[in-house]
């Protein structure tokens, strides 16, 4: 609780190290490292890695309220899409927010994210996609649970104009299935995926330096998906 006050009354601070300053990222701990994710179906890209730093930025801003942070999140988001070739006319499309989640955190906190990015680089956002039936939190749950949790879980509505492209956006990517369903729901209404861009990519499990014998998995061992 002393934490979350703090952060709210004292925002001048990096929010890796604590360290007094303008900035709430110092340059020591960390700046934008886009790099490209592979296995969702488009073009897709991260602005950095869900460790260090950027973890707690994302989780300040997501549950402690700290909504300055939306512009530094924006210019991961932007590296991100600046390693996308986006076609001309292209607008972002974020991932909705369940309704207690926007409840608990006081509207979707991706679109002042996705409207950062969208400044920066100059591609307006269009909150196509909604969620056509109630989701757990993604948080705890095995890949397998996670992939039936989202599966078939969103809607969009068809674009203005024919064949309009889109870019998913979304905050962390872990398994790629909330990623996966969104591009299946924007095509399904009539959009083409031309990328995806996150934020945040969590980083491969390390494997230990013993192999394990086939078809097991050692204790506490979690396999992450991009």
């Amino acid at each position: 609780m002393l934490t979350a006050l703090l952060d709210l009354v004292l925002p001048g601070a990096c929010v890796g190290c604590g360290r007094p300053g303008e900035q709430p990222l110092c340059a020591s701990c960390g700046r934008p490292d886009p790099a490209v994710v592979p296995g969702l179906g488009v073009p897709a890209a991260a602005g950095g890695s869900y460790d260090a730093a950027l973890r707690q930025a994302l989780l300040k801003y997501k549950e402690r309220g700290r909504r300055d942070l939306a512009g530094l999140l924006g210019s991961y988001l932007a590296a991100a899409l600046l390693r996308l070739d986006l076609p001309p006319g292209a607008v972002l499309v974020p991932v909705p927010s369940s309704v207690a989640a926007r409840r608990e955190r006081g509207g979707d906190h991706l679109r002042p994210v996705a409207r950062a990015a969208g400044r920066r680089c100059g591609v307006a956002v269009l909150p196509a996609l909604r969620l056509g039936r109630a989701v757990q939190d993604s948080a705890g749950l095995t890949l397998a649970e996670r992939a039936a949790n989202i599966d078939d879980a969103l809607r969009a509505r068809a674009p203005r104009y024919p064949r309009r492209s889109a870019v998913l956006v979304d905050d962390i990517v872990t398994t790629g299935a909330t990623a996966r369903e969104g591009v299946r729901a924007l095509r399904a209404a009539g959009w083409t995926v031309c990328g995806a861009a996150m934020v945040a990519a969590t980083p491969p499990a390390t494997p230990s330096t013993t192999p394990a014998a086939p078809g097991t998995r050692r204790p506490g061992e979690r396999t992450v998906l991009p």
